[in-house]
């Protein structure tokens, strides 16, 4: 579903996790992180299991929005990725380049 703040705020209070990808589809390492870590059984598996709400915070068009995000956390490009978890203020920041093991491991 599309990344709002106020959806961050909502899911943040259902106690849920929440994974949050900034992407843009003319990114090329955008697409081959998807790719790869979602094509992974496992990693569908465990989004599945801890009921993780997945979040796109779509770049392609430069929402500004989701560019004074990325200011934020002093970004000024996508890949941006985050992971909340339910009983931590911050959400984990992810590098770039992502695999199914990184994802898998911030769950952790």
């Amino acid at each position: 579903e599309a990344w709002t703040p106020e959806r961050v705020t909502q899911l943040r209070a259902e106690n849920r996790p929440i994974y949050v990808d900034f992407t843009a589809r003319w990114c090329a390492t955008c697409q081959a992180n998807k790719q790869l870590v979602f094509s992974s059984d496992e990693v569908r598996k465990t989004f599945r299991d801890r009921n993780v709400a997945l979040l796109k915070g779509d770049w392609t068009n430069a929402d500004p929005r989701i560019t004074a995000e990325l200011a934020k956390w002093k970004r000024n490009a996508v890949p941006f990725n985050l992971l909340y978890l339910p009983g931590t203020p911050k959400p984990k920041v992810l590098p770039e380049i992502l695999t199914p093991s990184v994802v898998l491991d911030a769950l952790e």
